[in-house]
């Protein structure tokens, strides 16, 4: 009977070699404690397939800017993260790999419709255009990103990411491409100044506004911003900023004003009244010092989640919280009026569990 093989170890040398490492890379990980690579009878270091695969999870963390420190105390946990990172890094590969091979598509279908001697119709050289565009957009975010934001803070963002629920990263991607159609369309009215609180306008706002409920896009904020403010709020102003400047179209230039609009349109939006006083009776009640849990409190938290039901805006829980997240873009006096106020309405809310679902 044959005897079982062992198990082959690399020296550092070799495994430097097959790897693409360093051996001095090998020895910094050493160092900082995420590896422990077993010794030969002669003290030599040997990695075998657990030390492999400990190498790439190191490797995979680092991709997505983490430090040594990071990456440490997450190894600390069981079992080490490498499949949820994998994963994220997968679908960011494929959602890039699908957009270069249906520009490659389009590319060629436009040159042999070209070598026919036909034209190009209308909706073929729109095609072509939006393909473009998302490449412009791309490198319009990469170039914000190195401009505002710090890259201790783009490994922070990275590393909470990285730990998010795959279902809501996927969900997220979905709301992406959705919102880039619905705020071209956004971008277009305001360029040909129409009002804010015009029908065309307001049908936009009630879409997004189910592209929101449907992809969970507040709690994914509310969860952003509660978890880093200062952060978070880099990013969605990145993000804005990226999108208003990739859309601004030819003749326009490319500043920041689509958000302002959309801001408008919100604000002239049919639920905003009732959402306005409520968060006003819900501040007079603050001052007065009503605890969330009383009377006064849950009958505002009981209006909330019908203003809620009947305009469709998802569950008034995750609004409240949303909103209270996103007053950083009043003044500073306003903010903490208004955060405040929807603080306290999440809170009166989770204190009664009829208005809470």
């Amino acid at each position: 009977m044959p005897k079982p093989k062992k198990t082959a170890s690399l020296s550092a040398a070799e495994c430097a070699r097959r790897t693409g490492l360093t051996v001095r890379a090998l020895r910094v990980y050493e160092r900082h404690g995420l590896i422990e690579p077993a010794r030969s009878g002669k003290g030599w270091r040997l990695y075998g397939p657990k030390e492999l695969q400990l190498l790439n999870v190191i490797v995979t963390l680092k991709t997505f800017g983490m430090t040594l420190a990071q990456i440490r105390s997450l190894l600390k946990r069981k079992p080490p993260p490498l499949a949820r990172v994998l994963e994220m890094q997968l679908r960011a590969c494929r959602a890039r790999r699908d957009e270069a091979d249906k520009a490659l598509e389009l590319v060629q279908a436009a040159l042999a419709t070209i070598k026919t001697g036909r034209p190009l119709a209308l909706e073929e050289l729109c095609n072509l255009m939006r393909s473009m565009e998302m490449g412009k957009h791309h490198a319009i975010t990469r170039n914000l990103i190195n401009e505002q934001i710090a890259p201790d803070e783009e490994q922070a963002y990275m590393t909470w990411m990285a730990a998010r629920p795959p279902d809501e990263l996927k969900a997220m991607q979905e709301y992406g491409a959705a919102a880039c159609v619905l705020f071209r369309s956004l971008q277009g009215l305001r360029e040909r100044n129409v009002e804010p609180g015009a029908p065309e306008a307001q049908t936009l706002v009630t879409e997004w506004n189910a592209l929101a409920v449907r992809y969970g896009l507040r709690h994914f904020m509310a969860t952003l911003l509660e978890w880093n403010p200062a952060v978070g709020q880099k990013w969605l102003q990145v993000g804005e900023r990226a999108m208003s400047r990739s859309m601004a179209s030819q003749q326009a230039a490319p500043d920041d004003g689509l958000w302002a609009y959309f801001g408008a349109a919100q604000e002239a939006s049919p639920w905003q009244p009732a959402l306005r006083q409520t968060a006003e009776d819900a501040a007079k009640l603050l001052e007065r010092r009503v605890e969330p849990s009383a009377a006064p409190a849950t009958a505002l938290a009981d209006r909330l989640a019908r203003i809620c039901s009947d305009h469709h805006l998802g569950e008034a829980l995750v609004y409240a919280r949303w909103a209270s997240a996103m007053q950083f873009r009043r003044s500073a006096d306003e903010n903490e009026r208004w955060k405040s106020a929807w603080a306290y309405l999440a809170s009166a809310l989770q204190s009664h569990s009829p208005a809470a679902h």
